[in-house]
Formats: C-alpha cells, structure tokens, sequence
C-alpha cells in the first residue's frame, strides 16, 4: 500500500507567497480612473439568451450572451435622450475591456452596455454562475491562419468571428429596446433607437459591421479594428471589399501596431481607404508610443501582460493615455448625440 505524499506547510506557504506575489506582480492594485463627468455611475450585469445552441458548447445549450450595463444615477437631463453605447471586447477580451472608457460616458449620461461573447472573451460568466473560458478552437484559429499569404482560409474565419459576434450584438440592441421600455426609469437617459457601437480590435471589427447591417447604428468607435466585415471574398489572392462609404460617423484610433501598416496588411484596406478619404464622416487618430493594447484597460489592469503582448514599452504611462483616449472618444460621441438631437 502506497503511503499517500504529504506536502510540508512551509512548501504550501512558500507556494502560496509565489503565487501572491506573481498575482501581484501581473495584476498590481491600482483606483479607478477618474471620470469627468457630474453623474454618480452604476454598473449591474444581466443576461441575454439567443434562440440558438451555444457553437462553443457541446450540450446543445442556448448561447447566453453576459452583458455588464453602466449607467448615470439620478440622471436629471429632462427631455435629452442620449444613444446607447454597445461594447464588444477583443480577442480573449473581458466585459471590462474597456472599463474607464464606460465609465466616463456613463458619467456623462450615457448608458454603455459591454457585451462578453462567449468563447471569444477569455471568460464569460452565465446566468447559473458559471464561468465559460476561451474556446481552443478560437485560439487555435487565430494562431494559425496568415491574412497576408492565406487570404482565403482568413476570409471565411474572419465570416464567422464577424457573424457570431454581430448576431451577439444585435440581440443584445434588440433586448435592450424592449427592456428600456419596461425600466423602472434607470435607464431613463437611453434613447434605445440609436446605438453607438464601439469596439477594441475584433470587437471594433464587429462595431463597423454593425453599421453596415444596422439603421439605428448611428456612429462608431473602432479601436485599431480592420474593417473584417467588408471582406466579401477573395479573388486572385486579394480580398473583394464592399469599400461602399459608411453614411455615419465613424472614429478609428490607431496605435504604433498597426497604423504603419494600413496600407501593407490586405485586410486594412478599407481603413487605408478611408485615412485618405475626404468624407467628413471620417475621423482618425494615432497616438505614437503606444502599443495596441494601450487602446484598452488591459495597459492600466496589467502593465506586464500588455507590454508582453505589444513586445514593447509603452512610451506614455497606461492611466495618462487612458485619459486621453477618454477624452476624444467622449469629444466624438457628445458630437454625434448633438447632430442627431
């Protein structure tokens, strides 16, 4: 008979000082950024199910989508009808993303509501407390496809990211309309016929789709997002693009990761296009400095995890470029709310 193995306390107090200290080290403490605004905010999550099975589950389950809605206490804006804001994460994103960019149009009266897409979000919590991690599958496709030398195999991954999230999105506006209309006046500030989408990187991807297939999208914000939905197919090694104009606003920011590249990456075509373009719908920014996750919290939650991820140092302290990221962002939506009262 084997003797069972016992593990002396110093080595599990040893092992649990690690494990602090590298939390600590990943996720170091830090307060939220300070918002602008004159509103108390609140945030509280609910829960949309689709009308069909979860692709990323295996029990047939009903995709339920986690959506974290941040809002003004006490918003006193009288007859003022601000549109909503929906959020949609980056790769292995959280519903926290973009958390002090919420916060701070929150402040300011609007109503933001940050959705979590389920296998594409690094974990998603459901309605039973359960928590569903990243799908391998979505890993495994990110790692291995080449949109440059393999457009067509990225063509119709890039379909199916864009259809599942912007189904996502789209139940979440549909919901949130019927759910304005039966609010016990919290929401009060929300005009649920007009959307703002906003996204970082796939999610700004989804953001941009949205206004292609949605008439209540009334403006975007897409955070270093290529234009994925435009891609319709490829033919002799390049991609067919509907690089039709968009009619609304949109706002694409750019970092040092991608706005070199915009005209040498196939699938930022459109939003090469559209840098030159003389519409005065379009409106783009570059913060030099930055990497691509200085676009979003993960930069202020874990400086460590983003430089690792950017393979560089960011030249502008995380809470600093948050700001000002918070800042135009909130400039453009305020423009958009006051050209289309």
């Amino acid at each position: 008979m084997k003797k069972a193995v016992i593990i002396p306390i110093a080595v599990c107090l040893g092992l649990a000082a690690l494990f602090f200290i590298a939390k600590r080290i990943l996720f170091p403490k830090h307060d939220e950024t300070e918002v602008t605004g004159n509103y108390e905010i609140a945030c509280e999550d609910y829960w949309v199910t689709e009308e069909k099975a979860d692709p990323f589950l295996d029990d047939g389950s009903l995709r339920e989508v986690q959506v974290r809605v941040w809002y003004p206490v006490d918003f006193d804006g009288g007859a003022a009808q601000l549109p909503v804001v929906i959020a949609s994460h980056g790769s292995c994103g959280t519903i926290d993303n973009n958390r002090s960019l919420y916060r701070e149009f929150a402040s300011h009266g609007y109503v933001v509501l940050a959705v979590s897409h389920p296998g594409h979000a690094f974990d998603t919590l459901h309605s039973n407390g359960k928590k569903q991690k990243v799908s391998m599958n979505y890993l495994r496709e990110m790692a291995g496809m080449d949109p440059q030398t393999e457009p067509g195999e990225a063509a119709g991954i890039f379909a199916e990211w864009m259809e599942l999230r912007m189904t996502d999105l789209s139940a979440v506006m549909d919901d949130f309309a019927k759910r304005s209309g039966q609010s016990d006046g919290k929401f009060k500030s929300a005009d649920a016929g007009r959307f703002v989408t906003l996204g970082h990187s796939a999610g700004g991807a989804a953001a941009l789709g949205m206004a292609r297939i949605r008439a209540d999208v009334v403006g975007v914000i897409a955070l270093e997002s290529p234009c994925m939905y435009d891609i319709k197919g490829v033919k002799d090694g390049e991609y067919v693009m509907d690089d039709s104009d968009y009619g609304i606003p949109i706002l694409n920011v750019y970092s040092d990761a991608g706005y070199s590249h915009l005209s040498e990456w196939k699938q930022y075509r459109n939003n090469a296009k559209f840098l030159e373009s003389e519409n005065e719908n379009y409106e783009n920014i570059y913060y030099e400095g930055i990497g691509h996750m200085g676009l979003c919290d993960l930069s202020l939650d874990s400086p460590v995890l983003a430089r690792i991820l950017d393979q560089k140092k960011s030249d502008v302290k995380p809470v600093e470029q948050l700001k000002i990221l918070n800042a135009d962002c909130l400039d453009f939506l305020q423009r958009i709310s006051a050209g289309n009262e």
